[in-house]
């Protein structure tokens, strides 16, 4: 008897069950007359529980007795542990007569590979194609229509006439240019002037130009040491322009030059310095000096393959500079003895003690 009981609830419930796991899909059409090939709107509503992975349609496997053509975005709607899919697809048939439309979904259980497919109900449809009136006579395909020219044909035949004839000129003149245009010559290279034809041609404006004798004491001193400077750095690559008396004279006397040379450099120097910035007004024979000792130095480490075309030598400057009258009243004889023990042969620079 209980077994009995069991049994009828079984087949009872049976129904309900089998309905909250099933896949339901419906599908209408706004027509059921069609030409073959056009389009068919079909709305698809798929009933399905949450728990269930759909595949909707995509391609023409999941219309039956047609062919997919596009699917939007299907809209989802939940209620109950349950899922409302809507989408507006598109299918065509390309066969004529009644045609029983059916859209397949495919989907899969939790847990459960298997594939599983649910299918629509049939829609009928009448599909036709483009009837032909047989009672008309076949015509015969017309010949060729000649087009008569208008003014805007032969407009543009002008300006393409024109611009064939433009570009003929342009080239034309572009290859009477290459014809007419002169043949250039190689550059002719100046060789570089010396460093110590450079340093003499200087020395000797300086020394015209008269600065400390009109009282531009800082100017001559500044001008004088620039040119030393510049000597040196074209001489011996040192960076002597940027660097302050402290660290050019450590340089100046890792090249060779004798211990004087470096001594008497390095006086020079610091007396322009003291000049520039400590407001010292030399005399006129620390001035005379300093130039003696710049044509003197610039002579004695001069290269032996430089030819000099400035001055003929540094001790016409000096000759030219000793033999006149300074305006300070001092007078140098040759072979004399100066006040602080230099001793001035002709054409021999200075020596000092």
């Amino acid at each position: 008897m209980k077994r009995a009981v069991w049994i009828i609830l079984f087949v009872v419930l049976l129904p309900f069950v089998t309905q909250a796991q099933d896949v339901r899909v419906s599908a209408t059409v706004d027509s059921t007359r069609y030409l073959i090939g056009e389009w068919i709107h079909v709305q698809l509503n798929v009933d399905a529980p949450g728990t269930v992975k759909l595949q909707l349609p995509s391609s023409d496997d999941d219309v039956l007795e047609g062919e997919f053509v596009s699917a939007e975005d299907a809209e989802v709607e939940e209620n109950d542990g349950r899922r409302l899919y809507r989408q507006e697809m598109i299918a065509t048939v390309f066969d004529t007569g009644s045609i029983a439309l059916r859209v397949r979904v495919r989907y899969t259980r939790q847990g459960d590979t298997t594939t599983y497919e649910a299918l629509s109900q049939p829609i009928a449809l009448a599909v036709t194609t483009v009837e032909l009136d047989t009672s008309q006579a076949f015509k015969d395909i017309k010949d060729v229509i000649e087009v008569p020219l208008t003014i805007w044909d032969y407009l543009l035949y002008a300006a393409v006439l024109l611009l064939l004839l433009l570009a003929a000129w342009l080239i034309y003149r572009w290859y009477r240019r290459r014809q007419d245009r002169p043949v250039e010559e190689a550059p002719v290279i100046v060789p570089d002037i010396p460093a110590h034809v450079t340093a003499l041609r200087a020395l000797e404006t300086l020394r015209e130009r008269q600065l400390w004798q009109h009282g531009q004491h800082k100017q001559y001193q500044s001008e004088l040491t620039d040119i030393l400077r510049t000597y040196i750095e074209q001489r011996w690559h040192l960076h002597a322009m940027e660097q302050p008396t402290s660290e050019i004279m450590p340089g100046v006397a890792m090249i060779g030059l004798s211990p004087s040379l470096v001594e008497e450099l390095e006086r020079v120097l610091r007396l322009a310095d003291m000049t520039k910035f400590a407001r010292f007004v030399p005399t006129s024979e620390q001035h005379e000096n300093g130039m003696r000792f710049a044509l003197t130095f610039v002579e004695k480490t001069r290269t032996s393959d430089e030819t000099l075309s400035g001055p003929s030598s540094a001790a016409s400057v000096v000759e030219a500079e000793t033999s006149g009258e300074t305006e300070h009243g001092e007078e140098t004889e040759h072979g004399e003895e100066t006040e602080h023990g230099e001793e001035t042969e002709h054409g021999g620079g200075s020596k000092h003690v």
